[in-house]
């Protein structure tokens, strides 16, 4: 029971960081992750080049890196 409200909890830790990016990155991100998207497939739905995909991937990557960081180095508030 522990093991799971730690998921539960992590699941919702990860939704509100993932909330709190802008709406391209969200899209991005859920697109790369969830869906298993290639770079290409993602700039073609979104409409950008693939290295505009690459690049917002990687900034809304490191933003949500940041806003995690503190769950998983076990300093969560």
């Amino acid at each position: 029971p522990a093991r799971l409200a730690d998921r539960g909890e992590l699941r919702a830790v990860v939704q509100r960081a993932l909330a709190g990016r802008n709406e391209r990155q969200r899209l991005a991100v859920l697109l790369a992750k969830f869906e298993h998207c290639s770079y290409e497939e993602i700039a073609a739905s979104m409409q950008l080049s693939v290295a505009a995909v690459k690049s917002l991937l990687f900034r809304a990557r490191d933003q949500l890196r940041e806003a995690l960081a503190p769950y998983l180095n076990g300093d969560a508030p």
